[in-house]
């Protein structure tokens, strides 16, 4: 099956229709690039091409003339079992994504398999400057790192990412939406400490108000934590604040030699250590230095032999 006759197929699945409505739903990508082939059908083209020797040369087309040639990309990566072959391909088509519904349906069969390994991949992608390469990795990490696998370290990975790229930020909201639900004592600091951007943290909140996974005593409480301020500097001071408060909590459980997981501070110590190596952290830091702060507020944590001090003693 050569790659003009992989176009005549779907040219031959053509639903117009289904194009137009489709052309609402992706405004990235323009119509004129959309023959208008249905997602089941796509998936069973994939299937069925998925192993044809031809493929290849399908796969080595890049980048493609279509939106639907992308789809099927997508859904044929997503078939292949190797776990190697699947990565190389998914390297190799991740440059040429360039909207949300492409990057989505890529969900390949293999990465369920050899986590340990595919989690080295998966940060790399979360920390690409490429939109949705990016998308992709923060998905990856959701789908497959919020259960058995997961690890604080992984929230605060997703926090550090800022993007001016609504479809990134979208996908870090979606992110902490699900990792309150499934991990809601890992992810609940970084929404109480506002380590997320106004936009993003409200919108994660959002996401969770109107999810069944959480409770609704859980839900009024991250209602109250919804940033209707215009001002940063109240958010900075807040911020600060919260931090400040796991800061003194730490230090008092040293001096009493407390264990830090017994008495439920683990997950927000290592909010702490996030946020201390977060770009956050030097731009609090750097409001202090600038004389920005109220006097009177307490800022150790902005002190960084304290707070190093601290999160070296318990590991962090």
């Amino acid at each position: 099956m050569e790659h003009t006759k992989i176009q005549d197929r779907l040219f031959g699945m053509r639903d117009e229709k289904y194009r137009d409505f489709q052309a609402k739903l992706i405004p990235d990508v323009s119509q004129d690039r959309m023959i208008g082939v249905r997602t089941p059908d796509l998936r069973a083209l994939a299937k069925e091409i998925k192993d044809a020797p031809e493929t290849a040369e399908f796969l080595n087309s890049l980048p493609h003339e279509y939106f639907d040639e992308d789809q099927l990309h997508a859904f044929v990566i997503s078939q292949k079992k190797d776990f190697d072959e699947c990565l190389r391909l998914t390297d190799g088509f991740l440059p040429y994504v360039n909207n949300w519904a492409t990057c989505d349906q890529l969900s390949p069969k293999a990465f369920r398999k050899n986590k340990d390994e595919f989690i080295l991949h998966v940060l790399r992608w979360v920390t690409s400057d490429k939109v949705y390469t990016a998308r992709f990795g923060i998905g990856m990490l959701m789908q497959h790192y919020l259960d058995d696998k997961f690890d604080p370290a992984y929230p605060a990975v997703v926090s550090s990412v800022r993007s001016d790229a609504y479809y990134v930020n979208m996908m870090i909201a979606w992110y902490f939406a699900t990792a309150l639900a499934k991990q809601y004592e890992a992810a609940v600091p970084y929404i109480e400490g506002y380590m997320l951007d106004t936009w993003t943290h409200n919108k994660a909140i959002q996401k969770c108000v109107e999810s069944r996974r959480i409770s609704a005593g859980r839900k009024d409480y991250l209602k109250t934590l919804r940033i209707r301020t215009k001002d940063p500097e109240e958010i900075r001071i807040k911020r600060i604040s919260y931090f400040e408060g796991i800061l003194n909590e730490a230090e008092t459980m040293l001096r009493s030699e407390s264990d830090c997981e017994a008495n439920g501070l683990g997950e927000r110590l290592g909010a702490l250590g996030a946020y201390y190596m977060s770009d956050v952290w030097k731009d609090d830091f750097a409001a202090d230095e600038a004389g920005l702060l109220p006097c009177d507020l307490p800022r150790g944590v902005l002190s960084e032999d304290g707070i190093y001090d601290v999160l070296t003693e318990f590991g962090k």
